[in-house]
């Protein structure tokens, strides 16, 4: 069974529990799973750019509030291993107080400015992460509490970010592929072309 087939099985079997579907949780074998789907997901960006974004997002929202519930984020952690959240003053002063140190110290000691001004966290993985968990949960940057960003309109306006986690986090990777079956989307290559069926 091809690898494209092996994905499309993970959303047809159920686990007896209603219409909940198995969702693979695993970066790795995600990550084995979204190698060489770089084109095919470019292509599928170009197929979202000609659609409804209003109701790109109601599909994204229903599948958002579907697969939530089912993943436990605490047993991944793949997102704060591999991204460098951006970061508001209002997060600086809320890390700084925690470290114990001034806003100043902390964005010398703990941050990165890029060239539009952004403060991002510097280290990678998070220096709060412990484990597979975040030690500072309950006070956590913004973008880390809207992270993967599926539940926000304007789904269609974000592709390159959101198709940028679909290797990293496993809610964006099931919402995509769920997203390609219910819009009809498929791909294959003939040829040595590449296209859409």
């Amino acid at each position: 069974m091809g690898e494209s087939m092996l994905v499309r099985v993970i959303y047809i079997k159920h686990m007896g529990m209603g219409n909940r579907q198995i969702i693979e949780m695993d970066p790795v074998r995600i990550k084995e799973l979204v190698s060489g789907r770089e084109t095919e997901n470019i292509a599928f960006r170009r197929f979202l750019k000609g659609m409804d974004g209003n109701a790109v997002d109601r599909l994204v929202q229903s599948l958002h509030k579907e697969i939530i519930p089912q993943v436990d984020c605490t047993l991944c952690g793949n997102c704060c291993s591999c991204l460098k959240p951006g970061i508001s003053r209002y997060d600086i002063k809320i890390l700084a107080d925690l470290e114990g140190v001034s806003t100043e110290e902390y964005v010398l000691g703990y941050c990165r400015e890029d060239e539009f001004d952004g403060i991002f966290l510097k280290d990678t993985p998070c220096r709060y992460l412990v484990g597979k968990r975040c030690s500072i949960y309950e006070s956590r940057p913004g973008q880390c509490r809207k992270f993967p960003y599926t539940g926000e309109n304007g789904f269609i306006f974000r592709l390159w970010g959101i198709i940028g986690f679909y290797g990293i986090c496993p809610i964006v990777f099931h919402i995509i592929e769920r997203l390609k079956g219910s819009l009809g989307f498929r791909y294959r290559q003939r040829n040595g072309t590449i296209g859409r069926e």
